[in-house]
């Protein structure tokens, strides 16, 4: 009960902290779209690919021990609960386009650092 206690904190934290740096890559994101006139159609994107960095930062700095492809794979589900929670409150739309694109992007790197970490440690 413990270690799966442990594991679904671990998991929960490494999620947040990926929400909490996918915030603040936004947050800056709308400081340089502001300052360089940045095009509306280009802003999507960069921010999809602030928030696979982001999660792929927390991953590599939170999953921690042993199980590293599982805990990868649920804090990655965990961030995209959340990420789907926040953003859609801010945004208010809802995509299911997106929705699965956001959600594929993220097992897909989670699985990624969960098989770079096993392989170094």
């Amino acid at each position: 009960m413990k270690n799966k206690l442990g594991f679904l904190l671990q998991s929960a934290k490494c999620g947040s902290i990926a929400l909490v740096f996918s915030c603040v890559g936004v947050l800056l994101l709308a400081l340089v779209a502001q300052i360089f006139s940045l095009s509306e159609n280009l802003l999507p994107y960069i921010n999809q690919g602030l928030k696979v960095v982001a999660l792929v930062v927390a991953l590599a700095l939170c999953v921690k021990e042993e199980k590293f492809l599982l805990k990868c794979i649920d804090a990655s589900v965990v961030f995209w609960l959340l990420s789907f929670v926040l953003f859609s409150l801010l945004g208010g739309q809802f995509n299911v386009v997106q929705l699965l694109v956001d959600l594929l992007l993220c097992l897909v790197a989670g699985v990624v650092v969960g098989i770079v970490k096993s392989k170094i440690n």
